[in-house]
């Protein structure tokens, strides 16, 4: 008789700082496409800030997705703000992690482990690591988005003022203070890119699953050949600093030369929660059409000739580089907005570092729809052979199981929470 090691259901806790629903923005389309995809095997608890909403609560239910809600800190501005930036020069921790911690999150999560056989507990973004007790209790994993450090490192390098470069430099040593003792606690480590598992690697973290972005290729598709030639597109979520200040850089140093070259160039940008000032700056601005939030971003992809991601700060990887790959359309980027997705320049889409350079190569998109069809073609067929959700999925999931089954959790665990049966 053969005995068999059965793969059962797993019951994993899962940290985050809101609902992922509805999935409008880059980390909620990945936690939202990974999460429903597993509650289909495992049983799901999503631990999070928010309030009851029935639409939500309906959605997670019918995914399958337990949701534990905690009332939400109140939302800093004005003086507040500043007292709490204030007060952050004299504490270890990056503000990034401190204003998101509550006594009310950590009497939630402490309850859950109390009153549950967790299998494994996720936390969902680097920050929320502040809630993981030391020692560890549970097996423990942390799917970083990308390496937080470097976000603010690169926000102090384009800073304009000598206050903002010490501020924002400060926040990025704080960061990498902070990630670093994070992730070596931690059971295991999941990185959406190669070059952030490389980091990890040199801060000696040893356990590191790559789970990429992803997204759904078919929800893409097009409807057919509706390009305006003149059309440039740029799609972000625009309460986010980076994005905020590409579509600055592109307004301001890029489209002026192309409108130089072809004066019925149109901007078109779209995107979640723009800041008030800058709806107003951009629509001031001779061809530019400011959007805004929109239900359904495909009509306006379908529309662009090409698709512009013009961002000289952040980390991981680009989701929307691939929803507009999905569709089939010409990107141009910056090196920084195209890392870690392995593409090939020239052949997925064009790379430009200068704004120059940047004017130059969206000139040649929009001129030339030879150039937007091999590009789209070549975008498409990678998206759709390497990114998307059901295969991420599976390498999340197998990264559970190598936790599991790690010396580590064993320890934790103190058995190797396998079901064994038995087979002819």
């Amino acid at each position: 008789m053969k005995v068999q090691i059965a793969e059962r259901s797993l019951k994993v806790l899962v940290l985050d700082e809101e609902i992922p629903y509805p999935p409008d923005a880059g980390k909620r389309i990945r936690t939202w496409n990974l999460l429903k995809r597993l509650a289909e095997r495992h049983e799901i608890h999503l631990l999070c800030y928010g309030r009851k909403e029935e639409s939500t609560w309906s959605a997670l239910r019918a995914a399958g997705i337990a949701l534990h809600l905690v009332e939400p800190p109140p939302k800093l501005v004005g003086s507040a703000l500043y007292l709490r930036l204030l007060g952050n020069l004299f504490s270890p921790y990056p503000f990034s992690v401190a204003k998101h911690y509550s006594r009310r999150f950590q009497q939630a999560l402490d309850g859950l482990l109390a009153g549950g056989d967790w299998d494994l507990l996720q936390c969902e973004w680097t920050p929320y690591a502040q809630f993981i007790s030391s020692p560890l209790t549970t097996p423990t994993l942390i799917a970083t988005h990308n390496i937080e450090s470097q976000i603010w490192n690169r926000r102090a390098k384009h800073s304009a003022s000598l206050v903002e470069k010490y501020f924002f430099g400060l926040q990025g040593l704080k960061m990498a203070w902070f990630e670093r003792r994070a992730l070596l606690r931690a059971t295991a480590v999941t990185a959406v890119t190669a070059d952030d598992a490389q980091q990890m690697h040199e801060w000696g973290v040893r356990a590191v699953t790559i789970v990429p972005n992803g997204v759904d290729p078919e929800f893409y598709l097009g409807e057919g050949d509706i390009e305006d030639d003149n059309e440039i597109l740029s799609v972000a979520s625009l309460d986010w600093f980076p994005n905020a200040d590409a579509l600055d850089y592109f307004s301001s140093e890029i489209f002026p030369l192309v409108r130089q070259k072809l004066p019925n160039a149109v901007l078109r940008v779209v995107g979640r929660r723009p800041p008030e000032a800058l709806k107003k700056r951009l629509s001031a601005i001779p061809g530019i059409e400011f959007v805004g939030e929109v239900t359904d971003v495909r009509p306006y992809i379908d529309r662009a000739s090409v698709i512009v991601v013009p961002l000289r700060i952040g980390g991981g990887s680009r989701l929307k580089i691939l929803e507009a790959l999905a569709a089939g359309k010409a990107v141009v980027s910056t090196s920084i907005g195209a890392e870690g997705l392995g593409l090939k320049p020239e052949k997925h889409l064009l790379i430009a570092d200068s704004s120059t350079e940047f004017a130059r190569r969206v000139v040649e998109v929009l001129t030339s729809k030879e150039t937007r069809k091999r590009l789209g073609q070549g975008g498409r067929e990678i998206v759709c052979d390497q990114f998307g959700w059901n295969g991420i999925a599976t390498r999340l999931e197998g990264a559970w199981r190598d936790l599991l089954h790690s010396p580590r959790s064993r320890e934790l665990t103190g058995s190797h929470r396998q079901e064994v049966q038995a087979t002819p």
